[in-house]
């Protein structure tokens, strides 16, 4: 087989998935929706949307996927992070109360066409979405203009979410 592919569970897929940096893919779409001060959420020093804050994903850090910084974000920025988040409604919402009004979320996620990344393949995955559930998620956590894309080459999806305005002030 030619190197730039490989096959998994009978299916073909491009070898530069099996390298990861997800991030690299999409962050050139990003640039038209993530302008200010922003996050990368589960972003790390070789791959990160530049500029912006990295944050882990998990604890031990002091601020992490659901410890946030008290302040609010033009954009929160997140590739390949939310399926690894056990309560990812409960993280949604949380991370709507660190945006400020009309900023954005860009999620960046894998598709489920890739049987690899299905959690009961991936153990590190908690979940594996579709843009219309995700797009579902979002309208009922009340971010409003929502794009869901289609499965793209690097056998994931973007979703661009903008926060509506707070009835409370803020954050929680």
């Amino acid at each position: 087989m030619d190197s730039r592919f490989f096959e998994y569970q009978g299916k073909l897929y491009p070898s530069y998935i099996r390298d990861g940096h997800a991030a690299d893919f999409i962050i050139p779409a990003a640039y038209k929706f993530c302008i200010g001060k922003g996050l990368d959420i589960g972003g790390t020093k070789d791959c990160h949307y530049p500029s912006a804050q990295i944050i882990n994903i998990d604890p031990p850090s002091i601020y992490h996927a659901t410890n946030l910084p008290d302040e609010k974000y033009d954009y929160i920025f997140s590739s390949h992070t939310l399926e690894h988040i056990e309560n990812y409604l409960e993280t949604l919402l949380y991370w709507r109360a660190h945006l400020r009004e009309d900023g954005v979320l860009f999620l960046y996620l894998p598709h489920p066409d890739m049987a690899y990344w299905h959690p009961q393949n991936c153990k590190k995955h908690r979940h594996i979405f579709t843009p219309e559930q995700i797009g579902l998620a979002l309208k009922g956590l009340e971010y409003k203009d929502i794009l869901c894309s289609c499965r793209d080459l690097y056998w994931s999806f973007a979703v661009v979410a903008i926060n509506r305005a707070s009835k409370q002030g803020g954050l929680g």
